[in-house]
């Protein structure tokens, strides 16, 4: 893992070259230089504005987007295959980039995977767009995988002084990186701290792939119960916890968290979607949790 992290930093003759994000991409490079080795470091990375100039180049030769597109409005999302805390590389290597955009076909997946060597796997949606299940009334909503592997590591630190892990399917999970979720981290860590909380058992209420259950276990809680309406979300907890060494002290539910037969607990931990209306949530967890905290 250490081996990863140090990979994300770019080598010493790695060039730092920015392209105007709101000018015309024509306007600035000439396309015909672009291809899988320009200006490619010694190292094997390329510039992060490189790399996606290349991308938003096929995009207008494909006419997904306009001729006069520029990096700033009209690029996909990029997302790492791998996230560690805050730090953003600059310098991309190969086989790492998820890109998302609602406009992708086929045919341009199938350019981009053989073109640019970054580019790892290519989705189809909106970010704006939920991937995941909303509540129990909804159905499961997936970003649609055109070519490639969507698996992303996320690691983040902790007031712990340890590392938490986790393993994510971006066509089906919702995007977060690991310094978003590490955000969450220290609001619980400085929660339960401020608040002097029985460490005894804890309910993560949407556990979605685990992060902030995982913690309150490595925290010392007795117990932990993990609970999401999601089956997907289940299979990738079940993974994480694996992967984070944690071998007991769980149990796991498949449930609407307002239907889940539970309690009482010391504490309920509730990380729904922002669009998510967790009025019932709330309600139930106050009813059956001596401590409610909204992440």
């Amino acid at each position: 893992m250490d081996e990863k992290i140090n990979s994300l930093d770019g080598c010493e003759n790695c060039q730092d070259i920015q392209i105007k994000k709101f000018s015309p991409l024509r306007d600035l490079i000439n396309f015909d230089d672009y291809d899988g080795d320009y200006m490619r470091c010694g190292c094997g990375k390329r510039p992060l504005d490189i790399v996606m100039s290349h991308i938003l180049k096929i995009m207008i030769e494909y006419e997904i987007v306009p001729e006069k597109a520029t990096l700033r409005r009209n690029s996909p999302v990029p997302l790492s295959d791998f996230y560690f805390s805050n730090l953003n590389p600059q310098f991309i290597n190969k086989n790492t980039l998820i890109l998302l955009h609602q406009d992708f076909t086929k045919d341009v997946a199938l350019k981009l995977i053989s073109e640019v060597p970054e580019v790892k796997c290519v989705l189809k949606g909106s970010p704006q767009n939920l991937a995941g299940q909303l509540d129990k009334d909804s159905e499961i909503n997936h970003f649609e995988i055109l070519e490639g592997d969507d698996t992303q590591i996320n690691v983040m630190r902790t007031l712990l002084g340890e590392k938490l892990v986790l393993v994510k399917n971006q066509a089906k999970h919702h995007i977060e990186v690991a310094v978003t979720t590490e955000d969450k981290l220290v609001r619980l860590h400085n929660y339960i701290k401020n608040n002097d909380i029985k460490k005894g058992v804890a309910i993560d209420a949407m556990c979605g792939l685990g992060a902030l259950g995982i913690y309150l276990l490595k925290l010392g809680f007795e117990k932990v119960i993990f609970n999401d309406i999601n089956p997907e979300m289940i299979e990738a907890l079940k993974n994480n916890l694996d992967i984070n060494d944690i071998g007991g002290g769980f149990e796991i539910h498949q449930e609407a968290f307002e239907d889940l037969d539970v309690g009482p607990v010391d504490l309920c931990v509730i990380d729904a979607f922002p669009q998510a209306d967790i009025s019932q949530v709330t309600q139930k967890a106050n009813e059956i949790a001596d401590n409610v905290v909204i992440i």
